[in-house]
């Protein structure tokens, strides 16, 4: 079968919006002329992942020959690996920008294999990095080790190529500076227990177990370059034996001498990370906060949190996108609010759990996406945006594209309410709303099943699809999401039976326009999570 007739320029601009890689290796497979297209696209990025074996054979990239066996599977990223290496393939190496070691690979056999592949004496990404001439980056999800000779070939390469470590779990070597390093992404247990019998090394004979550390400082020293950091500390411990011994995991408070400085650092994500005692000043007067674009706090809020809140007040002059999550709502948002009142520069707006004032949204004018969640509790009523609230978002916030809200109908869709919608944010794509249970009037426990099943049926969805789409008519709307159900609990034991019953209710709808004035609003209901 030969190409239709294009332009090979016409032909990379299409191809460059396939979806996934394995729309890439069926057009590699169409004929000559696309294959030289659209092989440079496919080997631009490479993934390295544990291969699972999903039907009768899997198959790799367009040149994998097909497999049957796990085993087979198991050795085709290294049978990538090798192909990269071997200098009569200078030319797919040119294509590869970006390699990434997926945190899917969890199998323990390919785990150690790549765990010993990569240190000494093979130090097969070292000697990787040096062959690919147009690297410029590698990404780690997962724990993989940093060797001398790889941090040589990053520091030599031509390109500089950036290393993203997003699977950091406090055991990476900081005894080297690594300025390369743009993105970190580090996540420890302060509840984690250390093993009964403490190997020396596990299974594969490389690596020695050792405990979790987080000193900020030392990652600071080591990476003095960085741009992301997202730092993640879990508090919770759960199950039938709360006791136990003391932690092996050691958090060491932020010390930074004269000299030192915070890294550049343009995105910030803290879960957990208590900032308290002498680090206030740290944060307050040494933090790059007007170099910040993201800021992104929870899902474990300390009690800290408001007065990180506080001393970024009046600091950040140009934050895009802000995230706010929590499994308990605030005491107070006094501090949300006025952080959010202190610029007007936000794109970005999520709040889930821990929700400010509207007045205090409606004041970032710039806000092409808003969420705004309320967990559902039994004890007290949700607080949902009225009308008037949602004229005000939409006359204070005209460019919104992407909006996600709560409702609680009460048994019946809200008339008033889905008008303001429906007629209102013309620059809405998607749309989604949280539908209340009626967690906090639920009485009867052996009745919540059946009365939250009957909340969001199919039928209830086309109708709320309907009335909307009749008010709305034609707009740039692509999709509206319906949804019930709540993944912002967490219980230390025993979950109560309106969080059971509410799981067991969990459901989605996927609402899309009518295609022509006459047709009904198309509606799928998805498979939840």
């Amino acid at each position: 079968m030969g190409a239709p007739i294009m332009i090979p320029e016409i032909w990379y601009l299409v191809f460059q919006f396939l979806a996934t890689r394995n729309d890439l290796s069926n057009v590699c497979s169409v004929c000559r002329l696309f294959d030289a297209i659209a092989t440079p696209l496919l080997y631009r990025s490479l993934v390295f992942r544990d291969p699972h074996i999903d039907g009768s054979h899997w198959s790799k990239l367009p040149d994998d020959e097909e497999v049957e066996t796990q085993d087979e599977a198991d050795n085709l990223s290294f049978g990538l690996l090798c192909r990269l290496l071997d200098d009569n393939n200078d030319i797919l190496r040119g294509f590869v920008r970006e390699i990434v070691f997926d945190d899917q690979m969890n199998n323990m056999r390919t785990v150690d294999r790549v765990w010993r592949k990569l240190q000494p004496p093979d130090d097969v990404l070292a000697t990787l990095v040096n062959r690919l001439p147009n690297l410029e980056a590698i990404v780690f999800q997962n724990e993989l080790p940093i060797t001398d000779g790889f941090v040589n070939a990053l520091l030599s390469h031509e390109k500089s190529p950036k290393l993203h470590l997003l699977g950091e779990d406090g055991r990476t070597r900081v005894n080297i500076k690594m300025p390369f390093v743009q993105k970190l992404h580090t996540s420890v247990n302060a509840r984690a227990r250390a093993p009964r019998d403490r190997p020396g090394t596990d299974r594969s004979g490389v690596r020695a177990w050792e405990p979790q550390r987080l000193a900020l400082h030392e990652l600071f020293s080591a990476f003095p370059n960085l741009e992301e950091l997202s730092v993640s500390i879990n508090w919770l411990r759960g199950g039938c034996v709360m006791g136990g011994p003391p932690s092996p995991t050691r958090i060491l408070d932020l010390i930074l001498s004269e000299e030192a400085t915070f890294p550049p650092l343009k995105s910030l994500s803290l879960s957990g990370y208590p900032v308290e005692g002498d680090e206030v000043a740290l944060w307050r007067d040494r933090f790059p906060w007007d170099r910040l674009h993201s800021l992104t706090l929870g899902v474990q809020l300390l009690p800290s949190t408001p007065g990180l809140l506080e001393l970024a007040t009046g600091k950040v002059v140009n934050l895009k996108e802000f995230q706010i999550t929590s499994y308990n709502r605030l005491s107070t948002s006094a501090e949300l609010d006025a952080f959010l009142c202190s610029f007007d520069t936000l794109e970005s707006l999520t709040a889930k759990g821990a929700v400010p004032s509207l007045t205090s949204v409606i004041h970032q004018s710039n806000l092409k996406h808003i969420c705004l969640h309320t967990i559902e509790e039994p004890a007290r009523e949700r607080e949902t945006l009225d009308v008037e609230q949602l004229k005000d978002l939409n006359q204070h916030c005209p460019k919104l594209t992407t909006l996600e809200i709560d409702l609680d109908p009460n048994g019946t869709w809200p008339d008033d309410i889905v008008s303001v919608i429906a007629t209102g944010f013309k620059n809405l794509r998607r749309f989604s709303i949280h539908v209340g249970l009626g967690i906090a009037h639920a009485k009867d426990y052996h009745s919540m099943e059946e009365e939250f099943a009957r909340v969001l049926t199919k039928s209830k969805a086309h109708d709320f699809a309907k009335r909307f789409f009749e008010l709305r008519g034609p707009s740039v709307l692509e999709v509206v999401t319906l949804k019930t159900g709540e993944n912002l609990r967490w219980f230390p034991q025993w979950h109560p039976k309106y969080a059971i019953a509410e799981e067991e209710c969990t459901k989605i709808f996927e609402i899309y326009p009518p295609l022509e004035d006459n047709h009904e609003p198309r509606l799928n209901e998805l498979e939840s999570d």
